[in-house]
Order: structure tokens, then sequence, then C-alpha cells
């Protein structure tokens, strides 16, 4: 009885290991500028628009390493509150890719838009072959909507193979 209980916790123990050993969670912040910014006024309400945008720059990890990083985005805001989808990718410095997609609602606070969602990773190259997974992401852009505003997202990404 003894044996059998010590054989059934280390194949516990075992099977939890091997599952964290196969996830990742991505950690990084993306430092983003407006490179195109491109909006529809609707006629259904005033303010309402609804827009194409494109950002890059730079992926900061907690571990010092940097990367690059994009998003793809279409927004559809009213006086500049309201929510986008977008298409994103960071590079790392091994060459691995991570593509992913985001929802989420953006809100004005004064001078600065806050914004916040969900992420969900559609595949990857390199160590990222493979890949699927979700996350959470939450960030600020400092100026309004327009080409040269400048961003930043803190992505938590959790990965699986």
């Amino acid at each position: 009885m003894y044996r059998t209980l010590l054989a059934a916790i280390a194949l516990l123990c075992l099977g939890s290991f091997g599952a964290v050993k196969a996830d990742e969670v991505l950690k990084f912040r993306g430092v983003m500028h407006a490179t195109f910014a491109e909006f529809q006024q609707l006629d259904d309400a005033d303010g309402h628009v609804f827009g194409m945008n494109r950002h890059s720059g730079i992926a900061s990890l907690p571990d010092g390493t940097v990367g690059t990083c994009y998003l793809l985005a279409h927004t559809d805001y009213i006086n500049g509150t309201g929510t986008f989808e977008s298409f994103n990718g960071v590079t790392l410095k091994d060459g691995s890719e991570l593509w992913y997609r985001a929802s989420g609602k953006t809100r004005v606070e004064g001078a600065n838009s806050l914004f916040d969602g969900t992420v969900t990773v559609v595949g990857g190259k390199g160590r990222f072959e493979g890949a699927k997974g979700d996350g959470t992401f939450t960030g600020m852009r400092l100026s309004p909507l327009a080409v040269g505003a400048d961003l930043y997202v803190d992505w938590v990404i959790n990965i699986k193979k």
C-alpha cells in the first residue's frame, strides 16, 4: 500500500512538471509609434469614426532582452472611446516570431487613451512553431490616434503547444 501511494504521488508530480515545461508565459512591453492611421466619419452619431492603423516598435522583456513588435488594428470609436480588433506580432532576437489577435476596449482619460483586452495566439515560427494560447493586455496611448501617436502595451501571453 505504501509503495502504491508513493508511486501515485511520483506520477502526479512528474505529470505536473511535464505540463509546466510544455507551457510558456511570455510577458513584454511593446513601445510603438503609429506609422499609418486612416479614419472614416460615420453618419449615425456625432464623433463616430471607423479606422485602420498600424504601429511598430520595440518589445522589452523582463530579463532585459529586446525584440520588435507591431500591430495592425481596426477601431470603432465615438469621441475616442470604443472597441478595436488587432493582428499583432513580436519577433525575438533569436528570430522566433509569435502572432496573435487582440480584442479590446479604449476609453479616453484626459489627453490619454487607456485600453485593455484579451489575446488569442494564432501561431508562430522558431520556438513558437505550432503555438496556441491566450492572454491579456493593458496599455496607454499618449496622444490622439493619428500618424505619429505613441503608445505602450503590456502583454501577458500564455503559450501552449
